[in-house]
């Protein structure tokens, strides 16, 4: 912007105030009728002129420079040339700054969070790195001792969460059979994340018990035991289950949340062991489940449940096999709140 003229006064070598201008060029002075030379307005416009990339352009290059009362401005922040002398009037306008800076770099977008980009990790596996018909075996993952022929689990490509593989699983009739790793033996809170997909079929009413992954105290046992899965005939509302057996009493969380088939689920368990008993709760795709518990409402389950460490995965029927596959995929574990990246 350019400064407004100044007021001048007369009588002999009387100074006149140029025209100050706030946005633009700063007062200058000139004399009237006395002769003699007064400076003409100073600064360009310091909304304009200012060096290239001015944050008010924009991205690549400043505003021009505004026009000043003075002399031609240079690129944006030099001064005014000098006024006439003698002139009672305000310096000529400066002309506008060039502006001339390089265009501005384009901010890239900030890459998404894999599913194992997670804080406080304890595991983290995508199956992806496991060879097709395989299973993972190093630390903290432990070989299996199962001498059944009939069950399924592996890696596999059919479907997958991310990446190209996930853990494939059918008909897995006892725990030896499972997939199982050591969490170890200090927990005191953490959470537990794994993408779930129901392939050719999704349990339904007359399915009595089948498990999607299970917290034990020893790999191998089944009671006491945290399971995670879905209940028919016996949980009311039927569907996705959190399940603590052992303590005495069967804790069973019923939400009533069905699954369909083809359809992949993020499951997150927050778990919180005591010195003599464990509490669980279970998101599903970041929704906090409710529970019915014995015919009682409650937000959490609870049991006299100690010394929980080992994670199992592999579905599991506790009341014959299930037969249909079920796929697992980016399972974590961490002792930070988990997303369903």
């Amino acid at each position: 912007m350019s400064g407004t003229a100044g007021m001048t006064t007369s009588g002999n070598g009387g100074s006149a105030i140029g025209g100050a201008n706030p946005m633009g060029g700063s007062s200058g002075t000139a004399t009237s009728k006395g002769g003699g030379s007064g400076s003409g307005g100073s600064t360009g416009g310091a909304m304009g002129g200012t060096t290239g990339g001015s944050t008010m352009a924009g991205s690549g290059g400043s505003i021009a420079g505004g026009a000043s009362n003075g002399g031609a401005g240079a690129a944006g922040m030099s001064s005014g040339g000098n006024g006439a002398a003698g002139a009672a009037t305000a310096g000529a306008a400066g002309s506008s700054g060039d502006g001339s800076g390089g265009a501005g770099m384009a901010g890239s977008g900030g890459a998404s969070a894999g599913p194992c980009d997670i804080g406080g990790k304890i595991l983290c596996e995508d199956f992806d790195a496991i060879a097709a018909g395989m299973l993972p075996t190093a630390a903290p993952w432990a070989a299996r001792n199962c001498f059944d022929t009939s069950n399924t689990l592996k890696a596999d490509g059919g479907a997958h969460h991310s990446g190209s593989q996930a853990l494939l699983g059918m008909n897995i009739p006892y725990a030896d059979c499972q997939l199982s790793a050591d969490l170890g033996a200090s927990l005191s809170e953490y959470w537990v994340r794994a993408w779930i997909y129901y392939g050719t079929a999704a349990p339904t009413a007359s399915t009595h018990e089948v498990t999607l992954f299970e917290l034990v105290p020893k790999a191998n046992t089944d009671d006491p035991s945290i399971r995670v899965g879905y209940r028919g005939d016996t949980c009311m509302p039927i569907g996705v289950e959190v399940n603590i057996t052992g303590g005495g009493q069967e804790e069973t969380g019923c939400t009533g949340q069905a699954p369909k088939a083809d359809t992949w689920y993020c499951y997150v368990l927050h778990v919180k062991q005591m010195a003599s008993s464990v509490t669980t709760d279970l998101s599903i795709d970041g929704v906090d489940q409710s529970y019915t518990n014995h015919g009682n409402a409650q937000m959490e389950i609870t049991s006299q449940v100690a010394g929980v460490r080992y994670l199992r995965l592999g579905p599991r029927s506790y009341s014959g096999n299930w037969a249909n596959p079920i796929y697992v995929d980016d399972v974590a574990v961490a002792t930070q709140a988990l997303g369903c990246q």
